[in-house]
């Protein structure tokens, strides 16, 4: 069985709005294009920034990109009844004229999975430009789109290794005095004796605990502990394979306890297993509660698995516009490795 084209799987809306706007009202074919490409630019950088500053700063890292973008937010609060999947993301409040000087500020965290700082900073006037002229519906000009798709080849290389390092883990060896590791290796947390075994055995769903680093920071030496180490995450997983888990009911249904979403990273949504990473300069102790309340989570919101339809194993899920950012499924950060070599990134 051939997998549906992409145009085939968008929506009765999506197709009336998308060829009334390119045949009805003279919508320029290239603008589609340009925003399509704008859109993987700055969701990328944007998306960027984020794991790099909460993994570097932890629970306060919202504190380190400007008031700006808190004001904007607190504001969009007030028509909460139109409020997007985005509006608890601090940084989809900034302004992009801001986001460049904010990457520029912090290159030290972000620049290892860019590209040169001088080529990049020298093109942010243009890109601006580009950027300006699809805020204003202005036509775009013609070398607009090559510009961009120029930008986002530049960035294949850094962007592979944004996300092949976030899914490059190791397992903490049960030596390290770490309260996580105490907590979830040695199972030296209630929780861990609770659900550990009994989650194999009774749901099949085995329990395994890693941490990556990121491009930024050097990996813990032997014997080191790992929490408390800037750039360093914990990555908590859960193999579901002969379990269904609604990821939409597990987190919006108050499965997912306030301690779990401060504290959360990316809950990491992957064909057989969830996982949910935390950045480990964090505290230890919240972060082991964080994932005793998560494996709850899990358990209490899974079903056994139903049959797979054959349509779902020629698909890529498409992202829907209800999830939080902070899910991630079908994205570079749950499904980029270093065996996934060689791969576009941007497909520009």
């Amino acid at each position: 069985m051939r997998a549906r084209s992409t145009w085939q799987r968008f929506s009765s809306e999506t197709k009336n709005a998308v060829e009334s706007a390119l045949f009805s009202d003279g919508m320029p074919q290239e603008t589609l294009a340009l925003y399509s490409r704008w859109w993987q630019l700055e969701t990328y950088l944007r998306s960027l920034c984020y794991v790099e500053l909460r993994s570097n700063h932890g629970i306060n890292w919202a504190t380190h990109i400007g008031e700006g973008a808190t004001r904007r937010r607190q504001a969009d609060e007030s028509r909460d009844y139109m409020a997007s999947a985005d509006w608890e993301d601090p940084l989809s409040y900034l302004d992009v004229g801001k986001l460049f000087p904010l990457i520029e500020n912090n290159w030290d965290l972000v620049g290892p999975s860019l590209m040169n700082r001088e080529a990049l900073l020298a093109r942010v006037p243009e890109l601006l430009a580009i950027r300006h002229r699809l805020g204003h519906l202005r036509r775009p000009h013609s070398d607009d789109l090559s510009r961009l798709e120029q930008t986002l080849r530049d960035l294949e290389k850094g962007a592979f290794t944004a996300y092949s390092t976030y899914n490059s883990d190791w397992d903490a060896s049960r030596d390290v005095e770490d309260p996580v590791v105490a907590a979830w290796v040695r199972e030296e947390h209630p929780t861990a004796q609770r659900l550990i075994d009994h989650a194999r055995r009774q749901y099949d769903v085995p329990f395994q605990l890693s941490y990556s680093v990121r491009p930024y920071a050097a990996r813990p030496k032997p014997g080191e502990p790992i929490t408390g180490h800037p750039g360093a995450i914990w990555k908590a997983t859960f193999y579901t394979l002969t379990r269904d888990v609604q990821t939409a009911t597990l987190w919006r249904d108050s499965y997912l306890s306030r301690n779990v979403r401060e504290l959360v990273i990316h809950m990491l949504v992957n064909t057989g297993r969830i996982s949910f990473t935390f950045p480990a300069v964090d505290d230890g102790l919240r972060i082991s509660d964080a994932i005793g309340e998560a494996f709850d989570a899990v358990l209490l919101c899974s079903r056994p698995s139903r049959e797979v339809s054959e349509r779902s194993l020629y698909e890529t899920p498409m992202r829907s516009i209800h999830l939080d950012p902070r899910i991630q499924t079908a994205s570079g950060w749950n499904i980029v490795d270093d065996s996934a070599v060689p791969i576009s990134i941007f497909g520009a």
